[in-house]
Parts: C-alpha cells; structure tokens; sequence
C-alpha cells in the first residue's frame, strides 16, 4: 500500500484509526507469536459474528453453551462494542478492533476459530477456521467487497447446488474443497419446536398478521460506500414522502397488520426520517439490541417478510412462507447482482411501487400464496438441509 496515496485519498483520520485498528495489533500478534510457536494449541474458541453474539457465530455459541461444551472449551468472542459483564462459566471477551494483549495470546494459541464478517488471521496450520458467514447469499453481488483468504480451512455453504454462486462472491475459485455444505447455525432456530414470542418484545397488542419488512443497506456498510444512485428521501426504499409513509399506515391499519421495519445495522441513518406509527415499528441496530431482539426469532414469528436483494429474503425461505421483493431501484443497483437474470432466484412478489405494495399486504392478510410452488422450488436449490442440526454438523466438522 502506498501511504502517501492512502492519506491523500481517505485523510489522516481514517489513516490513523486503520493504523490503531488493525496494524498495531498485528505487530503486538507477531510479538506474541515468537514466545507461543512452539507451545501446544490451548482448548479456545474464537468466535466473531455480525453484530456480536447475534447471527451464525451467536447461534453457533448458543449451541455450544446449552451442549456444556464451554466446560471444556473456553470461548472468548471478538467483540465490536462492550459487552455485558455476566457470562456462563468459561466465556469471555477481547476487543475485534485495536491492539489487545490478551487477544494476541488468544489468536496465536486457539484451536479453533469461526468468523461471519471479520477474521482475524490464524497464525499457525494446526489453527482451525471456518468462515459461516452472516447470510444465505441473496442477489446483491458482493464480489470484491467479501474475500475469504486461503488460510481460512472450511467455508460454510447451504448446497451444492448454490455453492458456485456464493463462491464467486466470496473469491474463490470453484470447485474448492473447503467448501462445505453442512448449512447455517443461525437457521436452527426455524425449525426448533420450542415456542418463541419476540413480538411480544415490540407490542402487546395482537394483529391479524405481521409482516417484516428488512432491507439492505443501500448508503453503509463501508467507508463512503453507496450501493444504489436513487436516493432514499426518508431512509428506505420505495416510500418517497411523509404523506405516503402515513396512507401505508392507515392502510395497515384498515387491515389489522403491524408492521415491523427493520433497518439494516450497517445502513447509514443520517437520512432515516420515519418513526414509529400505530402500526408501525421501526427498529435500528441500536434499538435491536436495547430490546434484545434475536433476528431470527423475530422472522420465524412474522407471518411475512419485506425484503429486496438482501440474504434476508434467503434465509426467510427457510420458514416457506410469502416473501415481497421490493425492486423500485433495481435499474439504479449500481453494486449489480449475483446472477445476470435475477427473476431466476426470485421466489415472491416483485414489488416496483406503492400500489403493489398494498396489493401483496392484502394477499398476506387474505393467504393468498401464489407463490408457494415457486417458493419451494428455489428453496430446494438452495438449501441442503431443512432442519435444526446446522450446529451440530459445525461442531462435528470441528471434532468438539
């Protein structure tokens, strides 16, 4: 990397947090590797995760915790924020970002290592590392923007069938024999029969349905990163005024249904201009974790979901039932998509404006599933397996 470059085009401030970020603790990682080479690998598992504790790397962690595996493991996640204080016996935490002694010891001694977004690089071959990362795929193409380096062991996909796809995003040559097709820990909780009410979380009324809406991140997600040249007047897509935003709410309203808009976290919510309404719900990164809102709790209690070119829509799938794809920028998807014909991987409603907006809200509300035998279709090339043993099959790979 050219330095002079570099501050030219990001300024001294950006320098100095990717300096502090990320060189420091390699340099502090390549101290404490001189003491540790020669000494045995530790029981540790090190686990990252989109938002911390939340996604694959948190479903993977529930598993083992409620499995006892942490009485002979010890488990230390790689955190962006502080974490609570309390946790169960044998589980603690470094910092993801900056330098850290006690996480340099972690990376240069632990057995095992999962990551959904970030890595932090093994150091030694008998090191252990799995990339399951934070989505099933979806259309937006990431190519570029993801890269799982070769040192990574094993790299988690849904199905054979799907895996060239999500291997060109991911820049990696097909076939590649770190491909694995055991599926994603955070879906395990669709199939678990244990009943759960995330609802309950947001409001105590009861509606006659209730629909998740969950769109990417258009303007986020990186620095100066902008996915699409439409611009979003009220933060999301498709609904352009205040007025609009109102009549949907009242249209809700008519219909019994709550709403639940969940703003992506990695989004940008400098233009975020719409609140809560009667029946509506906006939730951000923030209010998720206030709430303590399992994401995929609260998608297994939505009779529907909203989405577009996100994995959401991807792992919805999963549940089998109505999905609406919000399309109103797809000629202005400057990030482009995964596949050329991007109909071939839809499995709902394409929804360009307001009016089919409503029309697919009437046909959650009166179970008209048109979609159902498509749905299905694209969910088998998808998926592998449809059950809750994604964990287990994790664990197995790693011979826990």
């Amino acid at each position: 990397m050219n330095p002079i470059k570099y501050l030219q085009e990001n300024g001294v401030k950006r320098a100095m947090k990717v300096l502090y970020d990320y060189k420091l603790e390699l340099l502090l990682e390549k101290i404490v590797f001189v003491f540790t080479k020669h000494k045995n690998l530790n029981d540790v598992i090190m686990i990252e995760s989109h938002n911390d504790f939340d996604c694959n790397g948190g479903a993977f962690y529930n598993y083992l915790i409620k499995n006892g595996y942490n009485k002979k493991y010890k488990i230390v996640w790689l955190v962006r924020k502080k974490a609570k204080s309390k946790f169960p016996t044998n589980v603690e935490t470094v910092p993801l970002y900056g330098p850290s002694l006690k996480k340099a010891y972690y990376v240069c001694t632990a057995k095992y290592f999962t990551y959904d977004c970030e890595n932090v690089q093994k150091k030694r071959k008998d090191q252990c590392m799995v990339y399951c990362s934070h989505g099933a795929g979806g259309l937006k193409n990431a190519k570029g923007k993801l890269h799982v380096p070769p040192y990574v062991d094993y790299i988690l996909v849904q199905s054979k069938a799907y895996a060239p796809i999500q291997a060109n995003q991911w820049s990696v040559t097909y076939p590649d024999k770190r491909i694995i097709a055991i599926g994603y820990p955070a879906q395990d909780i669709f199939f678990d029969e244990s009943k759960s009410d995330e609802i309950r979380k947001i409001t105590s009324r009861k509606y006659k349905k209730v629909i998740l809406w969950m769109p990417t991140f258009r303007k986020g997600g990186g620095y100066h990163r902008n996915d699409s040249r439409k611009e979003q007047k009220l933060g999301i897509p498709l609904i352009e005024t205040q007025e609009q935003y109102l009549k949907l709410n009242n249209y809700l309203a008519e219909n019994d249904v709550f709403l639940i808009i969940k703003i992506h976290p990695k989004q940008d919510l400098e233009n975020l201009k719409i609140k809560d309404e009667s029946n509506i719900k906006v939730l951000t990164g923030e209010t998720v974790k206030k709430l303590e809102i399992d994401n995929y709790a609260l998608m297994k209690c939505a009779d529907a979901l909203i989405s577009d070119y996100s994995g959401a829509a991807y792992e919805y799938l999963q549940l089998d039932r109505p999905i609406g794809y919000v399309l109103d920028d797809v000629n202005d998807y400057i990030a482009g998509f995964v596949v050329e014909d991007i109909h071939t991987l839809i499995a709902g409603a394409e929804i360009y404006n307001f009016e089919q907006l409503e029309s697919f809200i009437v046909n959650v509300v009166s179970e008209n599933d048109s979609f159902k035998e498509r749905r299905e279709k694209i969910r088998n090339y998808i998926y592998e397996y449809h059950d809750a043993n994604s964990s287990k099959r994790l664990a197995e790979l790693l011979g826990l």
